[in-house]
């Protein structure tokens, strides 16, 4: 466990989304799965500085990448990773460092370039990590991991399986999409406890462990939060804290 910063989208009380697009990975009390609507199911992050869940939009993605601009499609640029523009008549097509890859710049951007480039320069330089899978060559997908935001080219919506869309990030290593399963977090995190079905838990912020005749429940330190724990994993869990 490190102090890495990780890109997630902050959900309230209500489960309305707030304004916040980051957590520490040491502040992780627990992850389980989350139902936000009918077709989806992802990590849900419960923090010591609040709950968060990954980025599943492209509004979501606009909201926790300032520093990125559409030039003239659907593609969601990282101004900072662009290399050098050649220009044409109808615009410009952008290359972005150490790459063939590259994406395409309207004429009204192309116009305005040099004030989104002065916008851009305001920002901080983005340190935070995103939990993703590598999406390989055969469209299947890799481990769960994290790799840097820095290193995004660009993001588009992907669509894995028939009406379920999700961003997709360039980067010179190659495409990764955002972690969306269990398995994913389990692999990127391998020192959370799977303490029962679909959950993981960090035995870090575990106060005690209240055992119950119908089942033992986590109990946190200083949270409201609690999760379950399969009998046959009270024990393990207990040689850990």
């Amino acid at each position: 466990m490190n102090d890495r910063k990780i890109i997630g989208i902050q959900v309230q009380s209500d489960g309305s989304y707030g304004p916040c697009f980051s957590f520490f990975e040491k502040d992780i009390m627990g992850i389980e799965m989350w139902k936000p609507v009918n077709n989806y199911n992802v990590p849900f992050f419960y923090t010591r500085t609040g709950n968060f869940s990954v980025l599943t939009t492209m509004g979501a993605c606009e909201g926790a990448f300032p520093g990125f601009r559409f030039l003239d499609s659907s593609n969601y640029v990282n101004i900072e990773n662009i290399d050098r523009l050649v220009t044409g008549r109808y615009g410009a097509v952008a290359y972005f460092k150490n790459s063939e890859m590259h994406t395409g710049v309207n004429k009204k951007n192309l116009e305005l370039w040099n004030n989104i480039i002065e916008e851009i320069k305001q920002l901080q330089q983005d340190d935070r990590d995103v939990l993703g899978t590598a999406i390989l060559k055969t469209g299947e997908l890799s481990v769960g991991e994290f790799f840097p935001a820095r290193e995004i080219f660009y993001i588009d919506m992907w669509e894995p399986k028939a009406n379920y869309y999700v961003p997709r990030f360039y980067t010179n290593k190659g495409m990764y999409t955002v972690g969306l399963t269990y398995r994913s977090c389990a692999e990127a995190l391998p020192y959370l406890f799977p303490a029962h079905n679909g959950n993981l838990v960090n035995p870090t912020w575990i106060d005690h462990i209240d055992e119950q005749f119908y089942g033992s429940t986590v109990i946190f330190k200083d949270s409201d939060y609690r999760a379950d724990v399969a009998r046959k994993k009270v024990k393990i869990l207990k040689s850990l804290l």
